[in-house]
């Protein structure tokens, strides 16, 4: 008599969780924000998005009515994918829907930046440069990681305030200038004193007239107003 009492409320409880679980799946209900996170959380996993890099997502719109989906959500770019992209968020059941979600994608680095205008042709001082975050994907030229060792250059274009100064934009050592020749000869360092005949960043090749001798050679760039040769 026990048994069959108790078989009654065990199955009732049985086909309230069955019920209770199907509901739960038939009634997937997402909000305009759960769509926003669940669309940043599938770009972490996407190797098409730079490693490190920050996701910036567009808001849908808070008044969006909730979307129903019985099936799992599937989540695709509708594009290239650039600094930039569009998110496709597809529901496939029979009541279909596709949402587009748009992100930047940002990669910062610490880089050197202008702390006021610079006019064309100045000389920097450290007073006139500090370190600032940059976005790496947009950064034009070769970034600078320290002030220091562009102090001396020279400006070739005109730079404003907050702008991300690169190698690209200074010549450290300019047509005319007289640089420090140096060079290792059998494992002894010589330096004499020459006038650059072009200007250079680091690591160019440029032209430089030995002042003792008069003989034009080419060396290196190694830093501001000085140059390096191989004997």
């Amino acid at each position: 008599m026990y048994d069959k009492f108790l078989k009654y409320p065990l199955g009732f409880i049985l086909t309230a969780s069955v019920l209770c679980s199907a509901f739960s799946l038939q009634a997937a209900s997402f909000s305009p924000q759960q769509l926003t996170a669940a669309t940043a959380q599938w770009l972490k996993q996407q190797k098409e998005v730079p490693e490190g890099a920050q996701s910036q997502l567009s808001t849908l719109d808070p008044r969006l009515a909730h979307k129903q989906c019985d099936l799992p959500l599937e989540f695709s770019f509708a594009g290239p994918v650039s600094h930039q992209a569009t998110v496709q968020i597809r529901c496939q059941s029979p009541q279909s829907w596709h949402l587009f979600v748009s992100a930047r994608f940002s990669q910062q680095t610490e880089a050197v930046h202008s702390l006021r205008n610079i006019a064309l042709g100045s000389q920097i001082t450290a007073d006139m440069l500090t370190l600032g975050q940059t976005d790496l994907r947009l950064a034009r030229g070769s970034l600078i990681t320290d002030p220091a060792l562009v102090v001396g250059a020279r400006v070739k274009r005109s730079l404003s305030a907050g702008q991300v100064v690169t190698l690209q934009d200074l010549c450290l050592v300019c047509k005319g200038d007289i640089v420090t020749i140096s060079g290792l000869n059998n494992g002894l360092e010589v330096r004499t004193v020459g006038i650059a005949q072009m200007d250079g960043i680091l690591g160019d090749q440029i032209q430089v007239t030995n002042r003792q001798s008069n003989r034009t050679i080419v060396a290196e760039v190694v830093a501001v107003k000085k140059v390096a040769i191989k004997f």
